[in-house]
């Protein structure tokens, strides 16, 4: 951050400014998206590259258009970027603004924005950033599989992507006078774009309808398991989705039910990833110290060792910093 302020100040040409402009505010807002069209829709990083993070833009064209670039945070440049014909946005999956992701191999999932609302059609786009489409060129040579285009009937959401990109994890949402009553997840071919028949469910509740809102999202290391807490009014409780395996798990938090913030609560991983930890960023209401942990193999929920002082203060500033 600070090597991208200290180049943005040095640079006087307004052609070599725009880009870092564009990278410092996808660095300030990573996940902050936009209805209006115009300026930056969301921001991820990547799994296998962290040193980079993607962005899209709705540059004001004749026709719509939008531009994806990958920033390389190391120097501050954007070294490839690719355009597709539409309006489309990098997706957030929770109200905390964490942000979609992309897949371990470079699949780059993207929304459009809607026509109306609720939504009668959802449109997505997959795209392959393995791929190097700067400045592409009409001939034989181009490559005509970078961009999946993907057209739904009824309000989808993107949720997740496996590692491999092979499945994408939408969230349908059923309306009933203008609001969302309730919605399931839904696994889609990515290949195909097909969506796999039945809603992904927890088998140990089959029948119960998913309702709430998403808090905030954590993944595991390898991409393969999205953690997302969600909170409402009947209750609170982890989703923990198998991207690969095409399963659930929904894990009730009845102890975190009471507190007055509950968008306020995070999750992070310990452990080497074998910890779920949720704290919240209210500490005069939840205080400072870990609320919960949650194995992430067996998913079994414990309450946290009481830590010293020392951990206590060092913990509440780590929890405050990540937000």
């Amino acid at each position: 951050m600070r090597d991208l302020w200290a180049r943005l100040v040095r640079i006087r040409d307004m052609r070599k400014l725009l880009p870092l402009l564009v990278a410092l505010l996808a660095v300030l807002a990573p996940a902050a998206a936009s209805a209006d069209g115009g300026g930056i829709l969301g921001g991820t990083k990547s799994f296998t590259d962290p040193p980079y993070r993607y962005v899209a833009l709705t540059p004001r064209t004749r026709h719509p258009l939008t531009v994806v670039e990958r920033i390389d945070l190391r120097d501050s440049t954007i070294d490839r970027w690719w355009y597709l014909r539409g309006s489309y946005y990098l997706p957030a999956v929770a109200t905390d603004g964490s942000p979609g992701g992309i897949s371990a191999n470079g699949i780059l999932p993207l929304i459009s924005l809607p026509r109306r609302y609720p939504p009668r059609h959802s449109r997505f786009a997959l795209l392959d950033t393995r791929l190097f489409l700067r400045h592409p060129h009409h001939g034989s040579g181009a490559p005509r599989h970078a961009v999946t285009r993907i057209d739904l009937r009824g309000a989808y959401g993107f949720d997740a992507i496996s590692p491999d990109g092979a499945r994408v994890y939408l969230i349908r949402n059923f309306f009933r006078r203008g609001e969302v009553r309730h919605y399931e997840v839904r696994a889609l071919d990515g290949t195909s774009g097909r969506l796999l028949p039945g809603a992904i469910v927890d088998p140990k509740e089959p029948d119960e309808r998913m309702q709430g809102s998403p808090v905030t999202r954590v993944s595991s290391r390898d991409g393969r398991w999205a953690y997302t807490l969600y909170t409402g009014r009947e209750e609170t409780f982890l989703h923990a989705l198998d991207t690969v395996g095409g399963r659930a798990v929904c894990v009730d938090l009845p102890q975190l039910e009471h507190l007055r913030e509950p968008f306020q609560l995070r999750l992070r991983l310990a452990d080497g990833g074998r910890t779920i930890v949720v704290y919240s960023r209210d500490h005069k209401d939840a205080g400072a110290s870990p609320l919960r942990e949650i194995d992430s193999g067996s998913l079994q929920v414990r309450r946290p060792v009481a830590m010293s002082g020392f951990f206590h203060q060092l913990f509440a500033f780590l929890s405050w910093g990540g937000g």
